[in-house]
Order: C-alpha cells, then sequence, then structure tokens
C-alpha cells in the first residue's frame, strides 16, 4: 500500500493540473489561441531551461555503474527500432504514426523520473538518474525530430537530405538546450562561480525551470477534447500499452536475463524511473513544435499519466517479491 501510494501521491498533482487546464478551456477562461501560445512557451523557454538546469547538476561520474548505463541506451536504441515497426504496420492515419513512435521512447525521464527514482531508491540513485538524462535526452530529442520528418516526407532519401535533418535537429530549441547544458556540465566550476557571481541568473533560470511542469500539463489539458477519444481509440489504445507495458516487458525482461553480468542492483530505481514512466509531457509541446496532430500526443500523455499509477504499483510490487528492491 505505501508503494501504491506513493505513485498515486507522484503522479496525481499532474492529473490535477492537466485537469485545471481542461477545466479553464472548458468554461472559457482561456481560448485556444491561448493554449497554443502556452505550449510555444514551454518548447522553446521552459523546457530548454529545464534540461540546462538538469544536465549542469551532474555530479561525480567516477562512482556509476558505466554497464548499466549503457545497458539503457542500447535498450532505448531497441525501442526504437521496435516502434518504428509497429507504427509502420499498424493501421491507421499517417499523421499519427509519429506520435505514435514517439510516445514509446519519449518517457517522463526528468518530470516524474528524477522523483520517482529517488523515492524508490533513495539519494544514492540521484547521480544515476541525472547521467541518464544527460544520455537519453539527446537521443529521444534527435529521434522526435528524426520520426516526425521520417513520415511528414515519407523518405528521408527522397524527398529530403540528411544534411537538412541534422540542420533541422541541432537547431531545434531542446537539443540546443542540451549542447548548451552539457557545456554547462564540462565547465561547471565556472558556471558553478558565475551563479554565486551573479545569483539572479540562477534565481531566474529556477523561476523559468519551475513553470516547465505546470505550464505543459496546463496546455496539455486544454488540448483535451472529450468528443475526440472515440475517434482516437485505436492509436490511443496503442500508445497507452506501448509505453506503459510493452517498453517496460522489453526493457526489464533484458535486464532481468542480465542482471548475473551488469550490476543493476543500485540502478532498478532508476530503470523503472526511465522505462515505466508515463509518455512525457514535452512531447506534446515537441510535436506541435514539429507540426504533429498534438492533440493525439496531449491524450497519450493523460491516459499514460493516469494509468501508471497502475501499472508503476505492478512493477514495484514484482520488483519487491524478486528482491530487487
Amino acid at each position: 500500500m505505501t508503494h501504491f501510494l506513493f505513485a498515486f501521491n507522484a503522479l496525481m498533482p499532474l492529473l490535477l493540473l492537466a485537469l485545471l487546464g481542461y477545466a479553464i478551456k472548458h468554461y472559457k477562461l482561456v481560448n485556444a489561441s491561448f493554449i497554443a501560445q502556452l505550449n510555444k512557451y514551454v518548447f522553446y523557454i521552459a523546457l530548454p531551461v529545464l534540461i540546462v538546469t538538469t544536465l549542469a547538476s551532474t555530479g561525480d561520474l567516477g562512482t556509476l555503474d558505466w554497464p548499466v548505463v549503457w545497458f539503457a541506451v542500447l535498450v532505448l536504441l531497441l525501442v526504437i527500432v521496435v516502434a518504428y515497426y509497429i507504427a509502420k504496420l499498424i493501421k491507421t492515419e499517417s499523421a499519427y504514426r509519429p506520435v505514435l513512435m514517439q510516445a514509446f521512447f519519449r518517457g517522463n525521464f526528468t518530470l516524474i523520473g528524477i522523483p520517482l527514482a529517488i523515492r524508490l531508491g533513495g539519494d544514492e540513485t540521484l547521480n544515476m538518474i541525472i547521467i541518464l538524462n544527460a544520455l537519453l535526452i539527446p537521443i529521444t530529442n534527435f529521434f522526435s525530430i528524426f520520426t516526425f520528418k521520417l513520415w511528414q516526407s515519407g523518405s528521408l532519401l527522397n524527398k529530403e537530405s540528411l544534411k537538412d535533418l541534422f540542420k533541422a535537429t541541432f537547431s531545434n530549441p531542446l537539443m540546443v538546450a542540451v549542447f548548451i547544458g552539457l557545456l554547462a556540465f564540462i565547465f561547471q566550476n565556472q558556471y558553478n562561480a558565475l551563479l554565486q557571481t551573479l545569483p539572479v541568473i540562477d534565481e531566474t533560470l529556477s523561476f523559468i525551470d519551475s513553470t516547465a511542469t505546470p505550464m505543459a500539463l496546463i496546455a496539455i489539458g486544454g488540448q483535451f477534447e472529450v468528443r475526440r477519444v472515440k475517434h482516437l481509440r485505436k492509436p490511443l489504445i496503442i500508445g497507452v500499452l506501448g509505453r506503459l507495458v510493452l517498453v517496460p516487458l522489453i526493457t526489464f525482461t533484458l535486464a532481468y536475463g542480465l542482471h548475473r553480468l551488469i550490476p543493476f542492483s543500485d540502478s532498478w530505481a532508476a530503470l523503472i524511473a526511465i522505462f515505466a514512466s508515463p509518455v512525457g509531457v514535452s512531447s506534446v509541446a515537441v510535436t506541435q513544435g514539429l507540426k504533429g496532430d498534438e492533440e493525439l500526443a496531449s491524450q497519450i500523455v493523460i491516459w499514460t499519466t493516469a494509468l501508471a499509477v497502475i501499472t508503476l504499483f505492478v512493477i514495484v510490487i514484482i520488483f519487491r517479491v524478486l528482491g530487487l528492491l
């Protein structure tokens, strides 16, 4: 019951913020234009700042279990491949395919992943989850852009050159934020000295990154349309089951099979946070920024966040029974 209450308490505030967004839109306190502008703020300002501050706060790398880190990277790449073939094989509208594919691999690594890992594994899990964020955020950002470009153009080789793809990828606000964050990490002493000399910078960045979660969720709730749930039922079910059932099944089956070779003992909590978390709220802003179907993306985020209370509960209980947590 304690673990269920933890998952419930960790996820319910996110759902309530989404419900707030739905309510203020439904009762016409704001209009669709406001929600669209709010999404732009999240995509171009709040999320990039959050990425920079997260990467810049990474601690000592020497104590990490690097085999676990590379396992997580390889599994994420495997999930991307599986997601591509599922999106390719299912019968649905082409506009839904990149949204579905992104839903499989773009988890809520930062907003839910970090607090979830700490609650399950304690403060010793913090370094691992932040390093995983540092490596997986660039990968997910690149493949999110790659995914939309691929499905929208139909063929990267015939209709859009790889040069154009890389240009679009590395000029993306989230990727720019990753590069800045990595620079801040590499020159961490100088970065921290700057913040100490000019605390106004630190405070301003802190104010901005703290708006990423609530603003993104309010925007998601504002885009939610109950009347389209029936119309989106098939891609919605595929996206939810893919993220909450298939991805954890692939990850933890492989991890358990390799646990005698790879030292997962202190990293199970981080892996749960990465691969069993709901779809990242940033996926909606990214989808809108890349001219995808943001309504399906928002529905998937809301439903995976709601149902993750159940799936996380089941996963935690299984890990406890196996003596891994």
